[in-house]
């Protein structure tokens, strides 16, 4: 069922840069199974490693960008989209605000591991995206750019519309939860990191971008209550839940 706030499953400390895809992989052996569910990733897991993995050990579907670091699965993908032409399943959104009009469509179109070469390759896609900034009724810029995936599923496993909102979802957590973390709580310069403190202020930080999530204040007006008000994040630690913590403390309410 769609879940309208994420929600912070487990995380896997890195040992330095380059060691993303192992620390992946060694994460992906704790989901519990869950089949059906999809798993996405950015360009820097294309791996056949990871995608055997997530098939084969966990019994579940991933969706992955296919950028440079992939580049023979890409030109077959490209090849797959090209063959099917007007065949191709088809789904576009168009959403408006501060001043930007964006489209995106997307193209699917069924593919082959004995043609990529690549485990369990099943789905080739294309999103398309255009945007336009718009001032006082004038378009001053326009831009477009196309992203490929590949997922396991069957082509008809999940409507089109479904696997676009698949492709934006992953998007969202990019935003909503690194960002946030990279951003607003300076995470990458935090020294803990390196100690053994590292997965626990990691684990605090994501627990408090899940917050402002929820939050429909500024990230500085909450600062500043919680910085007055430090019961409440003291409750937040010992309930459940967030939404028992949100019922018992109504953390977002002028104190």
């Amino acid at each position: 069922r769609p879940r309208r706030h994420p929600l912070f499953l487990d995380q896997e400390l890195t040992t330095g840069k380059g060691q993303e895809v192992a620390a992946t992989q060694r994460l992906l052996t704790r989901l519990p199974p869950a089949p059906g569910c999809v798993v996405t990733f950015d360009a820097l897991h294309a791996n056949a490693h990871t995608m055997a993995q997530v098939v084969g050990g966990q019994g579940l579907d991933y969706l992955i960008q296919v950028k440079g670091n992939a580049l023979a699965l890409a030109t077959d993908l490209t090849a797959s989209l090209e063959r099917a032409g007007a065949a191709c399943q088809r789904a576009h959104t168009v959403d408006q605000g501060h001043g930007r009009i964006e489209r995106r469509d997307l193209e699917l179109a069924p593919t082959s591991p004995l043609l990529t070469g690549w485990p369990h390759t099943f789905t080739a896609i294309r999103v398309t995206r255009y945007r336009a900034c718009r001032r006082r009724g004038e378009t001053i810029s326009e831009s477009q750019d196309t992203a490929l995936y590949v997922g396991s599923f069957a082509p008809t496993t999940h409507p089109p519309a479904q696997v676009l909102r698949l492709t934006r979802g992953h998007w969202g957590i990019e935003n909503r939860l690194h960002h946030r973390k990279d951003r607003s709580l300076d995470e990458d310069r935090n020294r803990a990191a390196t100690t053994g403190s590292g997965p626990v202020m990691c684990a605090i930080r994501s627990l408090v971008a899940l917050v402002l999530d929820r939050a429909t204040e500024s990230v500085d007006l909450l600062r500043i209550r919680f910085a007055r008000c430090p019961h409440l994040l003291l409750k937040l630690l010992f309930s459940r839940s967030l939404a028992e913590w949100e019922r018992c403390a109504q953390p977002y309410h002028r104190r």
